[in-house]
């Protein structure tokens, strides 16, 4: 049936695109080495080459799934990656475009036995042609006018998708909570369930929500007979039973009937126009609507390999054959080259999609080049617009909310206009775990044991050799502060090899000759576990030499910096660490991607809301007992509002408050 969503579409191929790319540099960095060759010449030694492969494996699966190599492109910029930068693109872009092409050549020769370049095989998902009902190029497939209802139809979608976020954001909640964490044999139990309650519907509602329709001689695409259904409905081929069609077809094709299956006749015998036939009875399509969408939302989620572009579609275009049915209805539109019921289809599968997915640039040309038609571009980029906007009101899109739920620290394009009134101390790690220039291997290993941190910053404290710097207030006073001074940043992978090669030294004896750049990243990509490595005892109290294989100037940012730069740093330089260091070199805290998440922004927001107003409210009590005559203040000064207070410059939020 195709309320299920686990059919193939974008959601596999850009998962074994992403997969594909992410192995080939870890593939490759081993093959080289078993070779004997310099591994850094390849180019796929460290993570951000790994994250490249992985963008434009993501782009590749989408070019393929739709035959869009430029809808993958962007695809993947705008929803796939946290960092992009120029030589990326075109990577990505030579990537998509070999993608389409094999998958064309081979889809051909599959097909017809030869290697030809056919637009019919240029996607595993194809909507075809959108053409003129009679076959001419005289007719419209949309105006002026219907740019209106366009609006009026993205706006709805959005609606549409913020309420299929908000129920699937409990179901998945839901299954987060009482299915995953009881194992896989109950996420088997969660889709045989499905499978059977769609199919069970599905059986059912042909003989009771069905209605027999009889087709008309002239339909668009003959090819389309293929599938019609003609189950419970008089044995003639004349007859099709228009919900069986659409619940009993592939997705794919279902799209391709909404799009394109409409019954006419351009003319009688004595040349009178006749009006255009609904070829599916409304009741048909709002109860199809109306469990695809239920079956759709509860199906995200559950333990198969499964897309949301193609269901999402698929319910998009129901909703817009509807709305184009009543728009027809309300002003009686009776000739067939005035009016095509193809284009509402469109747009309305576009305006579901981007209420859910909140895309639009991507979104837009993926649709363009799947449906081959270039005029559709603007309707589909208004419709985007509009559904996205209405959509955001309530909710986001539903990538980000899973994104957030499963807590991947994946940044956004921009920085909310809130965290202008925060700076990096608000939200910085202030309990840091750091270490000495040349540390014991000891102290080295109960730190490693104790955190997962990815990197550490490298400092010079005279009463330790190393250890944790934790600090109780908010923001400490600057007696209190510890003197680190920072000297850079290691790995925790540069670390671990170190520990691994036995790269420690006594005080007496000398120390050991350097590793080379090739040595230390012998391990990459799998880097060994600390509880894999084996010590003496006497291996405690030796020495590690962190100078040698630390970065000496790693990125760095003023405690007083906004968040909305230290955001920026983080997005346009790709970075996954930055050190809090102040005017006199000594490091405060750090910063990674977890503390840029909106959801950990909030919270300190409004902690810093809460405890500004509980100051403010001390202040203005002890200056009303103090001052005579403050006890006329009123309480809804505006400049005694603590989001307003947050607002002002550091130096005058004191003189303009009181």
């Amino acid at each position: 049936s195709s309320g299920i969503n686990a059919e193939y579409g974008e959601g596999p191929m850009i998962h074994s695109g992403a997969v594909l790319g992410a192995g080939i540099p870890e593939g490759m960095s081993r093959l080289v080495k078993k070779l004997g060759y310099n591994n850094s010449f390849f180019g796929v030694h460290d993570d951000r080459a790994k994250r490249d492969f992985i963008s434009a494996g993501a782009a590749a699966g989408v070019s393929a799934a739709f035959g869009a190599p430029l809808g993958g492109v962007l695809f993947s910029l705008e929803e796939g990656s946290s960092f992009w930068n120029q030589a990326l693109t075109w990577k990505t872009l030579f990537c998509s475009m070999c993608s389409a092409f094999v998958l064309q050549i081979l889809r051909s020769i599959l097909e017809t036995k030869s290697a030809s370049i056919n637009n019919k095989y240029s996607g595993l998902i194809n909507f075809g042609e959108f053409k003129c009902i009679d076959g001419s190029k005289e007719c419209m497939l949309w105006g002026p006018t219907d740019l209106i209802v366009f609006v009026l139809m993205g706006a709805v979608g959005g609606l549409l998708g913020a309420l299929f976020n908000h129920c699937n954001l409990y179901i998945t909640k839901y299954r987060m909570k009482h299915v995953n964490p009881k194992g896989k044999a109950v996420r088997m139990m969660e889709v045989a369930l499905i499978g059977i309650t769609i199919c069970a519907v599905g059986y059912f509602s042909i003989n009771t929500l069905g209605h027999c329709t009889n087709w008309n001689a002239n339909l668009t695409e003959p090819e389309l007979r293929g599938f019609l259904k003609n189950w419970y409905c008089p044995k003639d081929n004349n007859y099709y039973n228009d919900y069986g069609s659409l619940a009993f077809n592939s997705q794919e094709d279902t799209i391709k009937l909404l799009f394109h299956h409409y019954d006419f006749q351009n003319k009688t015998d004595k040349g009178e126009i006749l009006p255009l036939r609904a070829t599916y009875n409304p009741i048909s399509l709002i109860l199809f609507f109306c469990l695809l969408f239920i079956f759709a939302c509860w199906t995200y989620g559950i333990g198969v390999p499964s897309g949301l572009f193609v269901p999402c579609l698929l319910i998009g275009a129901t909703y817009g054959r509807l709305a184009g049915y009543c728009y027809q209805q309300i002003f009686q539109l009776t000739d067939p080259s005035q009016f095509y019921p193809g284009s509402y289809a469109l747009i309305g599968a576009a305006a579901f999609l981007g209420g859910v997915v909140r895309m639009t640039i991507s979104l837009t040309v993926i649709l363009i080049e799947t449906t081959r038609n270039i005029s559709y571009g603007l309707p589909i980029m208004m419709t985007l617009m509009v559904a996205k906007w209405v959509g955001d009101i309530f909710n986001k899109g539903l990538y980000d909310i899973h994104i957030e739920l499963k807590h991947w620290p994946l940044l956004e394009w921009e920085a909310e206009p809130m965290w202008e009134t925060l700076d990096a101390s608000d939200i910085m790690k202030s309990n840091l775990e750091w270490f000495n220039p040349r540390p014991t291997v000891g102290r080295v290993v109960d730190i490693l044991k104790r955190t997962k941190h990815s990197a550490f910053p490298v400092c010079s404290y005279t009463e330790s050799v190393g250890g944790s710097l934790r600090r109780s207030s908010f923001r400490p006073v600057i007696n209190e502060r510890s003197q680190l001074r920072l000297q850079g940043l290691i790995l925790r992978s540069q670390i671990v090899t170190l520990l691994m090669k036995e790269q420690f030294y006594d005080v007496q004896t000398p120390e050991l000759d350097y590793l080379s750049y090739n040595e230390l990243s012998e391990f990459y990509p799998k880097y060994p576990d600390i509880d894999d490595i084996t010590l003496t005892v006497d291996d405690q109290d030796k020495i590690i030499n962190c100078v040698t294989y630390m970065n000496p100037c790693p990125y760095t940012v003023s405690p007083r910096a906004p968040i909305t730069k230290v955001f920026t740093l983080f997005r346009s330089l790709g970075l996954r660490h930055l050190i809090v260091v102040n005017n006199k070199g000594e490091v405060e805290g750090i910063i990674t991607r977890s503390e840029l998440q909106e959801h950990h922004i909030d919270k300190v927001y409004k902690a810093k809301t809460e405890n500004l107003n509980n100051t403010m409210a001390s202040s203005r009590a002890d200056m009303v007992m103090s001052v005579p005559g403050m006890n006329t203040i009123q309480h809804n000064d505006p400049g005694l509002n603590p989001a307003d207070y947050l607002r002002l410059p550091p130096d005058t939020r004191t003189i303009r408050t009181f």
